[in-house]
């Protein structure tokens, strides 16, 4: 771009915050819960958010369309028509009673850049389209990324036949059709709707979900990979209830005294690693509890269930944790005389994020004077597009309080910061 053009485009994106603001609001009134915001994937609320967008898009003169899985595109024409296009968006739906922004943020910004744009005109080299893509969160039917997995062709008709929604029991396939989405359509396309045949890269703009921009004081960041993981999500240690005075340390078969143990060591595993070889190693206990119906303040505890989640950008760290859960739980139960029951493992590998891209972002940012950090981020939409071999990058955004809870924060300044580098960049790309 010229500096004209730079101006100009800089211009138009904070003319374009008003709009965004509005999409953000009507999102969040058609999705509002108790507390904060819940839209279920394939439910009337993410439909209604993308319809929110899509109404946006075209009052700006986008072309729009839905396809066969129920994700939206807005689009800018492009000098040339038969090349690859550029892709950016995000995910509509959100956890229960979750923040307004995770997800959303990305799937307004693409919109908003592509809008802008086109009131600065800037005609780009190829085609630019904003994606609101369904079904991210991993909370509705068990597994993350359905909508990003359906559109690039990773997902066998065996393994979509069999997801039910976790709260209703429900099929997937039952749920789009509530929506005016037909499952048989998805698996009657002459093949997949994205491809690397059809799109040169994909940029996604997300809320940071943790506290290192705010820690940091800085707006964004780009991400250097996503994090892969490693979880235990029903793990059970069984011991024996006794009474809690005539029982001898000797003679008890504890089963909490046993969970901690192995919270306690896996915890300084966590931190010889994350101090030593793997900054990006995280460790969380997310469920831990008794049994309300048996636990008793004198009651040895019989029974402990807790949730083990790992992540890593490394693939040897969530090896090396593996191993270890397999040894302490094999240890501890034997000195301990309890029986620890994991069940099979679940997880995602790390993902490297394309480093041309990440440079490119990175540049985008310094040439607009916007200070921007990079570290490694968590799961996002991004990662399946990487797998499916469309280079891929992610855009993270200050954000206040964390993620997946109401009270996410991102300031509608950052997100234009945030705008600024995620259009200029779609435009290097779409011209280089």
């Amino acid at each position: 771009m010229t500096p004209g053009q730079q101006k100009a485009l800089r211009e138009a994106i904070g003319e374009m915050m008003p709009l965004a603001a509005e999409i953000f609001s009507e999102v969040r009134m058609v999705s509002q819960d108790r507390d904060g915001v819940t839209r279920p994937a394939w439910s009337a609320e993410d439909q209604a958010a993308g319809d929110i967008l899509l109404r946006a898009a075209r009052a700006q003169d986008l072309t729009t369309r839905t396809d066969q899985i129920g994700n939206t595109y807005a689009s800018l024409k492009g000098r040339n028509t038969n090349a690859p296009a550029i892709l950016t968006g995000s995910h509509l739906d959100s956890v229960a009673r979750g923040g307004n922004f995770d997800g959303l943020a990305g799937a307004v910004a693409g919109v908003i850049a592509l809008a802008a744009l086109r009131r600065a005109g800037i005609v780009p080299g190829c085609e630019l389209t904003a994606m609101g893509i369904r079904c991210e969160e991993s909370v509705w039917f068990g597994i993350a990324y359905i909508g990003a997995r359906l559109s690039v062709g990773a997902m066998e008709r065996a393994e979509f036949d069999a997801l039910r929604r976790l709260d209703s029991g429900r099929s997937l396939a039952a749920h789009m059709a509530e929506v005016g989405v037909v499952a048989d359509d998805i698996w009657r396309r002459d093949g997949p709707e994205i491809s690397a045949a059809n799109t040169k890269a994909f940029l996604e703009l997300h809320i940071e979900q943790g506290p290192l921009l705010i820690e940091q004081a800085t707006s964004l960041a780009v991400a250097t990979a996503v994090r892969g993981n490693l979880r235990y999500g029903d793990g059970v240690c069984y011991g024996a209830y006794q009474h809690s005075a005539a029982a001898p340390r000797r003679l008890r078969q504890d089963a909490v005294l046993a969970v901690t143990e192995l919270l306690q060591r896996l915890e300084a595993l966590w931190h010889e690693i994350e101090d030593n070889d793997d900054p990006s190693a995280v460790f969380t206990v997310g469920k831990l509890f008794t049994d309300p119906e048996q636990h008793a303040l004198t009651k040895v505890p019989g029974e402990c269930h807790f949730s083990l989640n790992f992540g890593s950008t490394e693939p040897r760290t969530l090896e090396r944790l593996a191993t270890a859960v397999a040894s302490l739980t094999a240890e501890i139960a034997a000195r301990r005389r309890v029986r620890f029951a994991l069940g099979d493992p679940v997880g995602s590998p790390p993902t490297p994020l394309d480093p041309n891209l990440r440079a490119k972002l990175s540049a985008s940012a310094r040439r607009l004077s916007i200070p921007c950090l990079e570290f490694a981020t968590v799961g996002h939409d991004a990662s399946i597009f990487a797998r499916a071999g469309i280079p891929a990058a992610v855009l993270l955004v200050r954000n206040g309080e964390g993620s997946h809870n109401p009270r996410e924060s991102m300031d509608l300044q950052d997100f234009e910061l945030g705008v600024n580098v995620l259009a200029a960049t779609m435009i290097d790309l779409a011209d280089g």
